[in-house]
């Protein structure tokens, strides 16, 4: 039964990747001359944001994070 629900979410999420994958390749096809690097000052920046919060993937969330 687990093995049923968590084939089911993967195929949600691989649909759901799938279309915003399809929507950049067309975005990034049609207007190329919109891609920027990302640069060292953003990575310092995001860095600086998230620190060293660590996520865990696999970790359910809460009732009341949901």
């Amino acid at each position: 039964m687990k093995k049923d629900a968590d084939d089911a979410e993967t195929a949600i999420i691989s649909s759901s990747a799938k279309v915003i994958l399809d929507f950049l390749e067309r975005d990034i096809a049609a207007h190329p001359e919109r891609l920027q690097p990302v640069t060292d000052e953003q990575v310092r920046r995001i860095h600086s944001l998230v620190g060293d919060v660590s996520v865990e993937l696999d970790t359910p969330l809460q009732p009341d994070d949901a």
